[in-house]
């Protein structure tokens, strides 16, 4: 294992397509860490991704070059499995935007870049499939710049592009990289390529120039600077976001992937020459500065947990602090149960390499920890400190879910409680009115997702349909009924009779019960029995059998029996005045309604406001911020339960949302005949 100041870390994000796969094989196999490529398919070997030829799960990746340690982590294009880009991108580094040479960014490479940047990560660009018919290298550049950000600078060029690449230029290494016949060979570089070399290192040059001032007066006085000189500037502006180094090259077959790997060694510093992190001490509660050095109580981080059939759960760190060591045990600080770290490996392609330590900087898995969670912080026990949790989206789209045979009814609620433990952005519960699980992720594909590993891991084959919407009912009229409950049946009878004023509270005020009985004509020891009966009776209302909200009932009268009274005997009777009060006091139903803030680029705000009002929704307002607007609205939640599919395909996967839920509204008059034939349909197929 590297020492820490030669310890480097990198996400690759792309828009699905865009060859992350194929680059992360290609920087395996030009480190010897593979012996051949694949186009990515030698890491997409889970059923799912073989079956999609394309990637569903995260995979961390190590490989050495140049002396140097570098963990890389191949990601998922799809918006579906955004909770497995995410969480590497939060631990690791540094981040590489991947870009298709054959058109331009894709919106989606928007959101992506934007994460990365929130998350304050240095970024590189790499410019993919330059040798593809289509590539064309300055449309790709401009792509970026125009879209992206106008601070991306090349720090290496294509020589050729399509059918004609044979070789990339190193910049600040002045220097040509040729292949040829898989193999890489160094020259000098080409006398055709010269004038292109030297003003795009003039415009590197000037540009980092521009940061420094004792720098910019030497350029401008027409010193000549090399690369010695330049470096240290150049890695300050790029871990500051100041600017973004592109390169070039070719993932199948690999070409451009030593200069990359040469950049994430050269242009990257280590975690350690990173700013200080955020963290809490655990013994007073007090936020401090973590630093980052391996001289530190050891901190490490939990990001990823992946379920290997052989081994079983595999937990991914990222060591932020101190060393983690084979054997040492390590405190949880949510849990604090102490976590004993059996064998350290990381992965090379298919091939596990163990270790005995891993220090500041790190990427390592471990296997069967009792109670982590992702995100959890495993800390020294001589200083607990817990590091902020990965923050992960809430899910957006839910499918009610059925075991298509009775016997794994049972076997469902632990198999999906596996598989939202390693997976944060997949949420279930029991729909208690309907008795039917409730299924949330981000999207219909990740649904999908689940639903082949329910299968292939654990045998359940499952249909799933749309949720129920929760409805409630509320009454619009004053009205007076009487209950009254009277039954001999030999020895003591029962004997209830009550006066009730059902009347109406603005909607969300809930339940308010009055007692107004005087002279002791009900004892007041059956007052609360009374209360009772009305609250179950309001359980199920009458006009869909939905709960009863948002009411007064007021108890004025009634009468008693000394001997043939009782609790029950009231219950009853308090049920029963409510139950007819239903029937005459105007019952309505009420829908759920969510508040949205849709989060698009500018050139979809239209479009998106549109199809919202169609759902019957209302825009509450817009907000801005660069090349993002947010929509803001109210949406029923009948009409939402395909919006993530519908918002991807509107956007090209470039939109995201947040949903929570605002108030409840009458249900338009002419919808009301509808849910309830769809209810009716529902609970006969219950029974």
């Amino acid at each position: 294992m590297a020492t820490p100041d030669k310890i480097r870390s990198a996400t690759l994000l792309g828009a699905q397509g865009s060859g992350k796969s194929a680059l992360a094989e290609a920087l395996l196999y030009r480190a010897g860490a593979i012996h051949h490529v694949e186009g990515g398919r030698a890491l997409d070997i889970e059923p799912e991704e073989v079956k999609r030829q394309s990637t569903v799960f995260s995979k961390i990746q190590a490989l050495t070059w140049e002396k140097h340690e570098i963990f890389i982590a191949d990601t998922a294009g799809a918006a579906d499995f955004i909770g497995g880009t995410i969480a590497p991108l939060a631990a690791l580094d540094a981040a590489v935007v991947v870009v298709d040479a054959t058109g331009r960014v894709e919106v989606s490479t928007r959101k992506l870049f934007s994460l990365a940047v929130s998350h304050k990560k240095p970024i590189l660009f790499f410019i993919n499939k330059m040798d593809k018919e289509l590539a064309d290298y300055d449309r790709a550049l401009e792509s970026i710049r125009n879209t992206l950000t106008k601070r991306a600078y090349p720090v290496s060029l294509p020589i050729g592009q399509g059918a004609d690449l044979r070789g990339a230029i190193d910049l600040l290494g002045a220097c040509a990289f040729f292949y040829a016949d898989g193999k890489v060979q160094r020259g000098e570089v080409p006398e055709s390529e010269k004038d292109r070399f030297e003003q795009a290192r003039t415009a590197l040059i000037e540009e980092v120039a521009g940061t420094d001032e004792e720098l910019f007066e030497k350029v401008a006085s027409g010193q000549e600077l090399g690369k010695d000189e330049i470096l240290p500037y150049l890695l300050k502006n790029i871990r500051e976001g100041e600017l973004y180094p592109v390169l070039v090259g070719s993932a199948n077959p690999p070409m451009g992937t030593t200069l990359l790997l040469d950049a994430l060694t050269r242009l990257l510093v280590p975690s350690t020459d990173l700013p200080e992190l955020e963290a809490t001490n655990e013994s007073d509660g007090s936020a401090i500065q973590l630093k980052r050095g391996p001289g530190e109580p050891t901190v490490a981080q939990i990001f990823k947990i992946f379920s290997d059939p052989g081994i079983g759960d595999i937990f991914f760190l990222k060591v932020v602090a101190g060393t983690v060591k084979h054997g040492e045990d390590l405190i949880n600080t949510r849990s604090r149960e102490r976590e004993r770290l059996g064998h350290l490996f990381y992965f090379r392609g298919k091939e596990r390499s163990e270790v005995p330590e891993a220090p500041a900087g790190s990427v390592i898995a471990v296997a069967k920890l009792k109670g982590s969670l992702v995100g959890d912080t495993l800390s020294a026990s001589e200083r607990l400190v817990t590091l902020p949790p990965i923050s992960f989206p809430n899910t957006v789209h839910s499918v009610s879910v059925h075991p298509k045979t009775r016997k794994d009814q049972d076997k469902l609620g632990i198999a999906l409680s596996k598989l939202a433990s390693v997976d944060p952005t997949l949420n279930y519960y029991i729909d208690p009115e309907f008795n039917e699980t409730i299924l949330s992720g981000m999207g219909e594909v990740h649904l999908e997702v689940v639903a082949g590993r329910l299968k292939d891991r654990y045998g359940i084959d499952i249909t799933t349909g749309r949720p129920h919407v929760a409805y409630r009912e509320t009454l619009t009229k004053k009205i007076e009924s009487q209950g009254r409950h009277k039954k001999q049946t030999g020895g003591h009878g029962q004997f209830g009779d009550v006066w009730i004023r059902v009347e109406p509270l603005p909607i969300g005020t809930g339940f308010e019960f009055s007692d107004e009985i005087k002279g002791g004509v009900i004892p007041n020891k059956f007052i609360p029995s009374v209360e009772t009966g009305v609250r179950e009776a309001m359980k199920k209302g009458q006009l869909a059998g939905f709960p009863v909200v948002d009411v007064k009932v007021t108890l004025y009268d009634g009468s008693y029996h000394t001997v043939d009274s009782s609790d029950i005997a009231f219950q009853l009777a308090g049920a029963l005045a409510f139950r007819k009060c239903q029937e005459k006091a105007g019952a309505v139903l009420l829908e759920p309604i969510m508040r949205l803030e849709v989060t698009v680029p500018s050139d979809y705000v239209g479009a998106i406001t549109n199809h919202l009002s169609s759902h019957r929704g209302r825009i509450l307002g817009m907000d801005g911020s660069g090349e993002l607007q947010s929509v803001r609205a109210e949406v029923p939640q009948a009409e939402l339960f395909s919006y993530s599919t519908e918002l991807r395909s509107i956007t090209q996967g470039a939109g995201s949302y947040t949903m929570g839920f605002a108030q409840y509204e009458p249900l338009p008059s002419h919808l009301v005949a509808q849910v309830q034939e769809s209810l009716k349909a529902a609970r006969e197929k219950i029974e």
